[in-house]
């Protein structure tokens, strides 16, 4: 109860602080012009002197470093690291402004995205699978807000592109099963990145990809398999995909090889450079493997590496 009492008011005080933080901002970007300046508040709270950039500067590489520890105790499932880490985070936030960091649809988004990070923390049944979805939801969040130019949100293009391809090669070959099983997948993975989109993207493209989502999800999940539509909804969602990522229509997401009379020659190599990264991959893999500690009861490696980032 002691726990469930200390979770309620640090909710409260997420609530209210991201409440007023984004009371603040709104007022902030809708300040009128007078004289041909832009009005500048002197205080950021009734009576509170404004933060300073060197402060506000200094508070967002604490977020994004309680970000960060946050999510690599929840991963590992250590619970009193992660606990601390999320009261750090919160400290972290208050009295920062969001302005010229994302919208107003990107405090709601982080807001939820904290809110959500912390009921699963303090949840009584704890779930690894939970843990690791929220906690690197969390750390995307925040990586969006503060590094709008190389945010790691963006390495999920690639992943959702597969996800797309595996419908495409499952109704091509008449299995519904089979393109269920992958639009699942490119739902997970969007509800992965969704509050690192929103903080980014424009409104109007998350709309647009979610709208889409659920006109394939009626489609895909049909007793009656509607081939020309779901091929039409298929080729939609590339494009509707490269929007949401901020990628040209004409972008693609391997450079191609051109210029070379020898297709062979050009397979070997390809060949060689995707043996090289499975060895590369599996030896990081080995050794982070050897390095980390369990904390919690052991869980399958597939489950435990799913959101690592």
């Amino acid at each position: 109860m002691s726990v469930r009492r200390t979770w309620l008011r640090g909710a409260t005080a997420v609530l209210t602080l991201l409440a007023a933080t984004l009371l603040w901002t709104s007022v902030v970007f809708a300040a009128p012009v007078k004289n041909g300046t832009e009005s500048k508040p002197s205080t950021s709270k009734a009576g509170t002197p404004a933060m300073s950039e060197q402060e506000r500067s200094e508070r967002l590489k604490q977020l994004e470093l309680a970000s960060e520890r946050l999510y690599e105790h929840m991963q590992q499932g250590s619970g009193q690291e992660a606990l601390a880490d999320m009261e750090a985070l919160i400290q972290a936030l208050e009295g920062v402004s969001f302005k010229g960091l994302t919208s107003v649809e990107g405090i709601h988004a982080l807001a939820e995205t904290i809110m959500d990070t912390k009921e699963t923390l303090v949840r009584a049944d704890a779930q690894p699978e939970a843990w690791a979805l929220s906690s690197a939801r969390l750390r995307l969040a925040v990586n969006s807000l503060l590094h709008p130019d190389k945010a790691l949100w963006q390495q999920y293009y690639k992943v959702m592109s597969d996800d797309l391809q595996q419908m495409k090669q499952a109704r091509a070959g008449g299995k519904p099963a089979g393109l269920r099983k992958a639009f699942q997948a490119l739902q997970d993975h969007y509800d992965v990145v969704r509050p690192a989109a929103v903080i980014r993207r424009p409104a109007s493209e998350i709309n647009r990809f979610e709208s889409w989502l659920s006109y394939t999800e009626g489609l895909s999940g049909a007793q009656s398999w509607d081939e020309k539509a779901l091929k039409g909804a298929i080729e939609q969602g590339e494009g509707e995909l490269k929007a949401l990522f901020g990628r040209r229509g004409d972008e693609p997401v391997f450079l191609p090889v051109t210029g070379v009379d020898s297709p062979w020659y050009w397979s070997a190599l390809i060949g060689l450079w995707i043996v090289l990264a499975l060895t590369y991959t599996g030896i990081r893999k080995y050794r982070a493997d050897q390095a980390v500690t369990a904390v919690r009861a052991q869980r399958p490696a597939e489950e435990m590496n799913r959101y690592r980032l």
